[in-house]
């Protein structure tokens, strides 16, 4: 384990990725920012070092608030779970309808993207579910357009969304995908948020169906996005992040370089008892230490 110092990212030629925002991260969380981290991008941007940036939170599109904070990154430097699972879509050619269990900003990039999106958006105030289960067994149709289910975060997510879910994926022709897989998102305030990945887990318990992870740690938004629009040599990429399952492995499954921060939910004390696969090459305390370290040298 090692410090990751100037002369091995900038003399060497590397490239970074880092996680853009979430409840904990390399530049940003939703309270505050990183000091000196946009300062440390700016650095790595003077020595010609493409700087691209991935997360797994689908809640906004994070290019709102680099362009509050001054980040000079365009539309495609920025892979998140929705325009990754998109492009997925339309390159393996789906053509049916996509049963979407998630948040509507995910929905809506989905439909941007020429992809038919079910159920309609929900409305403010929409009617409860009849507590009655001959009621509930009528809502469930045997739509055979449905041609994938996609799970994401969904903070108004309904016990009968998860039922229908589970029917549709009964058919072996129906494709399953998750956007984000975590689990839980341990928040600054001490409390925490369930993530996607406990409903996930349900459905395939339930379907005995595996779904395919799109967004960290699977590769998809590296092969199948960022790879689309950047020319990138895994072996010459430091990626960077604050966990281990999502962010180091991640880092290993693409071959990259793995820099673990230390301003999010990892901590030192973590790497005595994680897969090895998970521990990662480098560690710093944070990333806008980077800024500091560039300058003295």
């Amino acid at each position: 384990m090692k410090l990751m110092c100037p002369s091995d990212s900038v003399a060497r030629g590397f490239q970074l990725i880092a996680p853009a925002y979430g409840a904990h991260s390399v530049i940003w969380t939703p309270s505050k920012i990183i000091p000196f981290a946009k300062e440390a991008v700016d650095c790595f941007k003077d020595a010609k070092k493409k700087v691209l940036f991935v997360t797994n939170n689908s809640l906004q599109s994070p290019l709102p608030r680099f362009e509050k904070l001054g980040y000079s990154v365009q539309e495609h430097d920025v892979a998140y779970p929705p325009l990754a699972v998109a492009q997925h879509l339309r390159s393996i050619g789906l053509t049916k309808k996509a049963f979407v269990v998630a948040h509507e900003h995910f929905k809506d990039r989905l439909r941007n993207q020429g992809i038919t999106v079910v159920p309609a958006k929900k409305e403010e105030g929409a009617r409860l579910v009849k507590e009655d289960i001959l009621a509930l067994l009528s809502g469930i149709q045997d739509d055979s357009d449905i041609g994938a289910v996609v799970i994401d975060v969904d903070f108004n997510l309904c016990y009968d969304d998860l039922v229908k879910a589970a029917n549709h994926l009964r058919r072996p022709d129906c494709l399953f995908f998750v956007g984000a897989s975590d689990s839980k998102v341990c928040l600054e305030s001490g409390k925490v948020l369930l993530g996607p990945g406990y409903f996930v887990s349900m459905l395939e318990d339930c379907t005995g169906r595996k779904a395919e992870v799109i967004g960290k740690p699977g590769r998809l938004m590296i092969d199948g996005y960022l790879k689309k629009f950047h020319a990138m040599d895994m072996k010459r990429t430091v990626f960077v992040g604050d966990t281990l399952v999502q962010d180091m492995g991640l880092a290993h499954a693409c071959g990259m370089k793995k820099l673990l921060v230390l301003t999010g939910m990892a901590k030192l004390e973590d790497l005595d008892s994680c897969d090895s696969d998970l521990i990662p090459d480098y560690y710093i305390n944070s990333f806008g230490d980077f800024y500091h370290l560039l300058n003295k040298k």
